[in-house]
């Protein structure tokens, strides 16, 4: 595809990203976020609002979702009007992270990774997590896809454009808060009945750090992240309703919705929210926030045995399962938001703590002696373009090997002998299991039985019990002992709420975890017991009471043991984080006997003969035809070979498994009725390669003709034509990335003119038309990484190429060869800032051989250009040889060299930014630089005006210097953008190039 209609597509590629983004955030988690795997057989169960489409093998569960969809299609029709159509859900399981996410465009969808969330703390507690993610993303559809008035309009003449959703307009922070408002609401369980987000208010308000209402943004570096859109957004929603319903205006959240549907102005959302609620969201905020403070006020008084907690990282932002280290250090996994996430260590006597390795997440490092030498870990590795797995690591003085391989293990234990016990993860499910030391055998350790689940293994040190986390359906969590068969032997503990991280103290007399029983996660401890009765109603065991632990005002989350049993090591929650810490065990504490969760409501099922009707749906082949459909068109604006704007519409689609991919446009000259468009096709369905197919058509060009003696004879215009075939192999690891595609190209030329005889004799190249295959190949190999908080890629490098050979049909001798190399390298400093200083550096070279029509260009800035509305294109675009502070394309040639050196540095991050105009403000950077580039042709090609300057024309190296200032902001509140304002002033530069320098503003980064 040649350049204009590449950069064509381009931009129409750009708009939909940008204006799609808003609407297909992620329903659930801040996780990662893994594609959908097209291959396999899939079927399809229709009900009466739903096509849910599996895999074959989750058909029962696929049925179960199907139950839990239309009962909540019907909880949501009460509360909201219900979308028009059918909506299509997916159930996959082809990831080891909890998630899900709505889409409304180009149709109303659900997609659903089904693993439990066993291992997630704002999502730990659930009574179902199929019904709970389910029931979440149904309130988007609902939400997103509500539209009326002009909106309504504009979709009846435009089809589901995504310009056409007013809803999708406002913030994540209304879409999420909506949305697990619903998720507790209409099951009574999930994060608004749960403690985790209170709690992360409390934490910010101790500190007075609550962050303003202006600056919830998903596209935040500062701690919570996106979570802050989900805590805070269904924190201000839930008082929001509880404010109309108090006023005696039921059903607020509807007239919240309808407000912004009809709204002309989407974005005035006080207004729609006094409309709705009764009150505006400045307001609400502000009567909540002042409750929360003083609420933390109170707390703020220190509680007995707060004191006795002792920080041994103060870095904060996301730490997990702190273990010990023999009896004076301990070790964690943490993502500080300056490194990669990775493995630490610190002393519990003081002193900074030091990052050993590097990790893919979060999960459990046990340490099998005293030393860092030996480890067992687990960590998510993706297996190809779409399976992402947990497995389990070890850790042998410096190296590291693989135990497993796609075994989805997590929160593994290792027993003196080796033994692990892990949790399996599977479809809407978890079970324990046992592992050998060695990898090779892998033993079930319960029984599986539906909706039971299991987390949180720990061996005793005798290595004759297991201390676990069960989970029942009804929301109940109880702390259980097993003995080595897997059989109970004792219920330590059992509430509705949250029991996490249960370990025995080293003579196995007692058992520690923490719970959130108090209204917040603290540490509480109770004797072993030998008795599976326990009396919910005091919470005392037959054996002894259940008491606290050395409380925090805040919250304690995942305690253990140290090994000669007199303190405990966990995390303290603050408003900057995680912090690991230390306190004596107290086991002599207050007894444990508040409950905090109310009596669980369930959900509002079908009747029997609807759940036997849906469970006994014969299923069918999954037929993706009606979801690629045309559902929208687009107006498309460009400009024609003479400079006449062409207008033109454009549409795309896709099915719900991304296997089939399909975008056209055309465009048209009003006075010449030329045509301009193509169509792409690309198909996933044999997971690789991934195939892509594209015609194109543009007429780009009119060319004086001239007879053998130089007189002109008239003008004439050019078609070009593109029909393009590759295929892309991608290999991807979290550590390292690997992609190939190979192509073919067939470039069509013909030419009209007003009066035939401009065309010449019948055998001549313009009047038959010329023809010129290619072979293209690209290939990339990157082992660059970025720290969350990063303000570039600080690790690493990136290799990549692209080579191609093209020739004229009818003349094969006529071939030219071309090839561009780049290469990029990217170094920490350990310098101060919230994140790490990069040193970076760029080389590109590119060669073409004697025969080549095709030049290398010079100079210019390199960024990314956005169409941000038809006919309004902001920033530059990527180029191969840029060098800032000179022009695009003041030199050309067939060789080409380049190489730019930048120092990034850290500024500043906003914390209280207004965010005018939805545009959120997150961080500054800067970037001081130094670019140098040559384009050239050797003497053999001179004579090619075409490719080659004349002669001495501006023929030298270009070398150029400046500094940039790096805003990075989120525009509609949460879809990112890095803004690069810069001065480039030319040190080295040959005859006729200027060097008076240049101001820039462009998007993207640099390299």
């Amino acid at each position: 595809m040649n350049a204009k209609v590449a950069a064509t597509w381009k931009v129409l590629t750009l708009r939909l990203v940008l204006l799609t983004a808003v609407l297909l955030l992620p329903g659930v988690g801040d996780g990662l976020h893994a594609q959908v795997d097209p291959r396999g057989p899939v079927r399809t169960i229709s009900t009466t609002h739903l096509r849910v489409h599996f895999p074959a093998r989750l058909d029962s569960l696929a049925r179960l979702a199907a139950v839990y969809g239309e009962t909540a299609y019907g909880q949501m029709s009460r509360e909201l009007a219900a979308p028009r159509g059918v909506i299509d859900l997916l159930l996959i399981d082809n990831t080891d992270v909890s998630n899900g996410y709505a889409q409304v465009f180009p149709t109303n969808r659900v997609v659903i990774y089904a693993v439990p969330p066993v291992a997630t703390r704002e999502l730990r507690f659930h009574d179902d997590w199929l019904r709970l993610v389910i029931t979440h993303e149904l309130a988007h559809i609902f939400h997103i896809d509500r539209a009326r008035g002009v909106w309504r309009l504009g979709r009846a003449v435009f089809g589901r454009n995504p310009l056409f959703f007013p809803n999708a307009y406002t913030p994540s922070w209304v879409k999420e808060g909506l949305a697990v408002h619903y998720e507790s609401a209409l099951t009574g369980s999930g994060r608004l009945v749960s403690t985790e987000f209170p709690v992360l208010l409390h934490a910010a308000a101790r500190d007075s750090a609550l962050i303003p209402l202006g600056r919830w943004s998903l596209s935040t570096t500062r701690f919570p992240r996106g979570q802050v859109a989900y805590g805070y957004g269904s924190l201000l929603m839930r008082g929001a309703v509880a404010t109309a319903d108090s006023a005696g205006g039921a059903l607020g959240m509807r007239r919240f919705v309808e407000a912004t549907a009809s709204q002309i102005v989407p974005f005035r959302l006080q207004r729609n929210a006094r409309v709705g609620f009764g009150s505006s969201f400045s307001t609400l905020w502000t009567r909540f926030a002042d409750s929360v403070m003083r609420s933390a006020s109170g707390s703020a008084v220190p509680r007995a045995g707060d004191a006795r907690w002792r920080v041994v990282s103060t870095d904060g932002w996301y730490a997990a399962a702190p273990r010990w280290l023999g009896a004076d250090s301990v070790v964690w996994s943490a993502s500080n938001g300056r490194e990669v996430t990775g493995l630490y260590v610190a002393s519990v006597a003081g002193g900074p703590a030091r990052r050993v390795a590097w990790r893919n997440g979060l999960d459990v490092n046990v340490p099998l002696d005293s030393t860092l030498d030996s480890l067992v870990f687990a960590q998510l590795e993706r297996r190809d373009a779409y399976i992402t797995r947990s497995d389990l690591y070890r850790r042998q003085g410096t190296r590291e090997f693989r135990l497993t391989h796609g075994a989805r293990l997590t929160q593994p234990d290792v027993r003196h002998d080796g033994s692990i016990v892990a949790v399996q993860l599977g479809a809407n499910s978890s079970r324990l299991v046992r592992v050998s030391a060695t990898g090779d055998a892998i033993t079930p350790f319960t029984a599986e039985r539906t909706g039971e689940r299991w987390a949180d293994p720990r061996w005793s040190r005798s290595g004759t019990e297991v201390v676990a986390v069960q989970l029942l359906p009804t929301g109940e969590q109880r702390v259980v002992v097993l003995d080595i068969t897997g059989e109970l032997r004792a219920v330590i503990a059992s509430a509705r709420g949250v029991l996490a991280s249960p370990s025995f103290t080293p003579n196995g007399t007692r058992v520690v975890w923490a719970s959130d029983r108090s209204g917040r996660m603290q540490v509480e401890t109770a004797p072993r017991g030998d008795t599976a009765v326990v009396d919910t109603s005091a919470w005392r065991m037959v054996s002894g009471v259940v008491t606290q632990v050395s409380a925090d005002g805040a919250a304690v989350y995942e305690p253990s043991v140290s090994p000669d049993g007199a303190h405990v090591v966990a995390l303290l929650q603050r408003s900057t984080g995680y912090h690991v810490a230390v306190a004596p065990l107290d086991t002599m504490g207050p007894a444990v006997r508040d409950g905090w969760y109310a009596a669980s409501r369930g959900a509002v099922v079908p009747a029997q003969s609807d759940s036997v009707r849906i469970t006994a749906q014969p299923s069918v082949k999954y037929a993706p035809g009606r979801l690629l459909l045309p559902r929208y068109w687009l107006p498309v604006v460009g400009e024609g070979r003479v400079g006449n704007a062409t207008l033109g519409v454009s549409s795309s689609s896709e099915d719900i498994l991304g296997r089939h991919v399909w975008n056209a446009s055309v465009l048209v000259e009003p006075t010449t009725r030329e045509m301009d468009g193509g169509v792409a096709y690309r198909y996933t369905g044999l997971g690789m390669p991934i195939t892509d197919v594209s015609f194109s058509q543009e007429w780009d060009g009119t060319f004086l003709v001239r007879n053998d003696s130089g007189a002109a004879l008239g003008t004439v215009a050019r078609k070009r034509r593109f029909l393009t075939a590759s295929n892309t192999y991608i290999v991807p690891r979290v550590r390292w990335s690997v992609s190939t595609t190979v192509g073919l190209q067939y470039e069509m030329r013909d030419f009209t003119a007003e009066a035939d005889s401009v065309l010449g004799p019948a055998d001549s190249g313009v009047r038959l038309g010329t023809r010129y295959p290619s072979f293209f190949l690209n290939t990339s190999y990157s082992t660059a990484r970025l720290a969350l908080r990063g303000v570039s890629v600080e690790e690493g490098f990136t290799l990549s190429s692209s080579t191609a050979y093209r020739w004229l049909e009818d003349n094969p001798e006529s071939g030219s060869f071309r090839s561009v190399l780049t290469g990029r390298g990217y170094v920490p400093l350990a310098l101060p800032g919230y994140a790490r200083h990069v040193l970076a550096v760029r080389a590109a070279a590119g060669w073409a051989d004697n025969n080549t029509r095709t030049e290398f260009t010079v100079g210019g800035t390199s960024g990314v250009a956005s169409e941000v509305i038809p006919g309004v294109v902001v920033g530059d675009p990527a180029r191969t040889f840029p060098v800032r502070g000179t022009a695009p394309g003041v030199q050309r040639g067939a060789r080409a060299l380049a190489g730019s050196i930048e120092y990034r540095a850290p500024l500043m991050m906003f914390s209280r930014l207004p965010s005018p105009f939805t545009v959120y403000g997150d961080r500054l950077s800067v970037a001081l630089f130094s670019d140098a580039a040559r384009a050239w042709c050797p003497a053999t090609l001179r004579a090619n005006t075409v490719v080659c300057l004349p002669n001495g024309v501006r023929d030298g190296w270009l070398a150029s210097a400046g500094a940039e200032l790096i805003v990075d902001l989120a525009v509609q509140y949460d879809v990112p953008y890095r803004v690069r304002i810069g001065s480039a002033v030319p040190y080295a530069a040959p005859a006729g190039v200027s060097r008076k320098g240049s101001f820039y503003v462009t998007l993207g980064g640099y390299f």
